[in-house]
This record gives C-alpha cells, sequence and structure tokens, in this order.
C-alpha cells in the first residue's frame, strides 16, 4: 500500500476515538465490542425507548468515570445519560463505544433485541470520524503544521473524504430499518480548539471538523427519510474549545495520556450535545 493510498484510508479517525496519545504516539484506533450500560435494560420502565448507538463521542468518554469494559462509557456524564435524566425519558440505553465506525455501529444494532427496537421512540447517534480517519493527517502535522507533509497530508485526505457519505447513509439507513417507528437523530461533532489556542494544529483540526460535518450534513440528506435528521452541535460548542476560558472538550497538558482527552467534558455533553437536542425539540424536559 503506498503512502498515498495510506493517507486516503485514513482521515479523522481519533474525530470519533481521539486522545491526547494519538497525537503524540499515533496509535491505530481499535474497534473494540459495544455494550448496554449495565442498569438500562428493554424491561426498565422506560424500557427501550431511548437508544444511544455509534462512537465514543456518545458513549462518552470524555466524562470519566466509565463503566467496566472496553467502551469508555461514561458512569452518569455521557450526553444520553444526561439528556435522559433531564427529559421524558427516564433512562437511555447506550451501545456506544469507543472506536466504533459504521461497520461497529451496524454491529451495535445486532447486539439490540427486537422488542427494544420496536419499542424505541427516539435514537441518537455519533458516527463517521474513525471512517474518516485521521492517524496520518495527525501524524504529519502535529510535528510541524507548516510543513509540505502535513500539506499534502491534509489534501490528500480532503479530497477522500466524500466516500465515507454513502457509508454514512447505508448506516443511517439501516438505524432507521432497525427502528421502525424512531425518531433517528444524528449529531455531528464540535470544534475541538478555540481560536485563541497557540498552536496552528488547532485551525487544521477545527477545518477537518467543518468538512467532516458537510459530509454528515450530506448523508442525512441523501436517505430520503423523514425519520432521519441532524442536529447540529457546534453553535453550542462555539466559544468553548480547548484553548478557551470555558472548555467543553476535555483536555489535560499535564496528563498527555488522558484517554478522555479531545472529548466532550461533562459540560460539553450537557451544555452542548443534550442542549442541541433540546434546541432542535428531538427531547423535551419532564
Amino acid at each position: 500500500m503506498t503512502q498515498s493510498q495510506r493517507y486516503r484510508i485514513r482521515f479523522l479517525s481519533r474525530l470519533g476515538a481521539v486522545s491526547l496519545l494519538s497525537l503524540g504516539l499515533v496509535v491505530a484506533a481499535s474497534v473494540a465490542p459495544a455494550t448496554a450500560s449495565p442498569g438500562a435494560t428493554p424491561n426498565g420502565s422506560a424500557g427501550g425507548s431511548y437508544v444511544a448507538i455509534g462512537d465514543s463521542f456518545t458513549s462518552g468518554q470524555g466524562a470519566a468515570p466509565w463503566l467496566a469494559g472496553p467502551c469508555f462509557q461514561s458512569v452518569s456524564s455521557s450526553y444520553p445519560a444526561i439528556t435522559a435524566g433531564s427529559s421524558s425519558y427516564r433512562e437511555a440505553l447506550n451501545f456506544a463505544c469507543f472506536g466504533a465506525n459504521t461497520t461497529a455501529t451496524i454491529a451495535q444494532l445486532a447486539s439490540i433485541d427486537g422488542r427494544t427496537k420496536l419499542k424505541a421512540s427516539l435514537v441518537t447517534i455519533t458516527v463517521g470520524g474513525i471512517d474518516a480517519g485521521s492517524n496520518q493527517v495527525l501524524q504529519a502535522c502535529a510535528p510541524d503544521p507548516a510543513s509540505a507533509l502535513c500539506a499534502f497530508a491534509v489534501g490528500t485526505a480532503t479530497a477522500n473524504l466524500p466516500s465515507v457519505g454513502p457509508d454514512l447513509v447505508s448506516t443511517y439507513s439501516a438505524v432507521a430499518a432497525a427502528f421502525p417507528k424512531a425518531r433517528i437523530v444524528v449529531l455531528n461533532y464540535p470544534r475541538l480548539f478555540d481560536p485563541s489556542f497557540p498552536s496552528a494544529i488547532g485551525p487544521i483540526a477545527n477545518g477537518a471538523t467543518d468538512a467532516l460535518n458537510s459530509v454528515i450534513a450530506g448523508a442525512v440528506a441523501a436517505t430520503g427519510n423523514p425519520r432521519v435528521s441532524l442536529t447540529d452541535v457546534t453553535d453550542e460548542f462555539a466559544g468553548h474549545g480547548i484553548g478557551s476560558t470555558q472548555s467543553y472538550i476535555s483536555f489535560d497538558p499535564i496528563n498527555p495520556f488522558d484517554p478522555a482527552g479531545f472529548h466532550p467534558n461533562a459540560l460539553g455533553n450537557t451544555a452542548g450535545y443534550s442542549a442541541a437536542l433540546r434546541t432542535d425539540g428531538a427531547v423535551r424536559g419532564r
């Protein structure tokens, strides 16, 4: 496989499961098995009326502590948990997992029983970052964002980004088919860096996020399914990226190996993701 091909295979792979470890060492993401949050069972009072699937932005990786297991599911501060706790839904079944791409998200559907699928009235999902891939871009740009190698990596990866669209369309359509009575709400990704962050990596990462979000919006529209809609979280996160006075993104420069890094923290999941769902009318308060 040529270097160019490798760049085209991966572009924002840590945007769905990113950490400072990937910036420093550029360790490839692994796709872990999906599991539901303990205690959230389809036999509960609210049952599977709200189901969350997808990658680590839905699992709550940036808001430790986490449940036991490989998925970095926040104990109580993922956006699905926060949304359920402050809405008409009493609980959320969260199947989202660190490292999940579109293939793994489809596999999550297989782990959900048929009764839950029929009963669900709301499904939320974040996915696409892993499919797009970022390891080569980060590897090329983190040491020197002004280098020719960085420019080449960003250029070739951006050119490849539209190929992610068809996979997203297929995934969203499969989710809608699996949950025939549910509203399927696709959430996109926040810009990770505030303009004040003192590094050129900020504009590069934010530009990549914007490009991915455009593909996500196009894929939602391409499903042609009125039950599939997009909730844009970028307004809620504006002014609250890394480097701002009140960041909604987990970032600890003293601990560069913190797996929570580059994911929404509890405040981001509350005032960012959950607030966006309320603004769009996807959920209502109790």
